[in-house]
């Protein structure tokens, strides 16, 4: 069954050049052309979307890079004073400014 809709003017002269640079031609041309780039689009969307399983990964090496980190940075921590102001007092001078 084929459709017929009325597209603005911009994205329809997108479509002919679209079209065009395809190697399109016939009647259907345009509806071919727009069947092509959702085909794509479709399969865009289900790549860019990670599962859960993926998502979980990645959060857990988040949390395990961040632990890491902490146990490197441990020794600046010397005194009673928590880690993030020991390492603004490494990083930063008396007055604030980077050192």
């Amino acid at each position: 069954m084929t459709m017929h809709f009325i597209l603005r003017s911009d994205i329809d002269s997108r479509v002919e050049q679209l079209a065009d640079r395809l190697g399109l031609t016939g009647s259907e041309r345009k509806t071919e052309t727009i069947e092509r780039a959702l085909a794509l689009l479709e399969e865009r969307v289900v790549y860019d979307r990670p599962g859960r399983a993926a998502i979980e990964a990645t959060l857990d090496r988040y949390i395990d890079s961040g632990a890491r980190l902490r146990e490197r940075l441990a020794h600046l921590g010397d005194d009673d004073r928590p880690l993030s102001a020991s390492l603004q007092r490494a990083l930063y001078d008396d007055i604030g400014l980077p050192e």
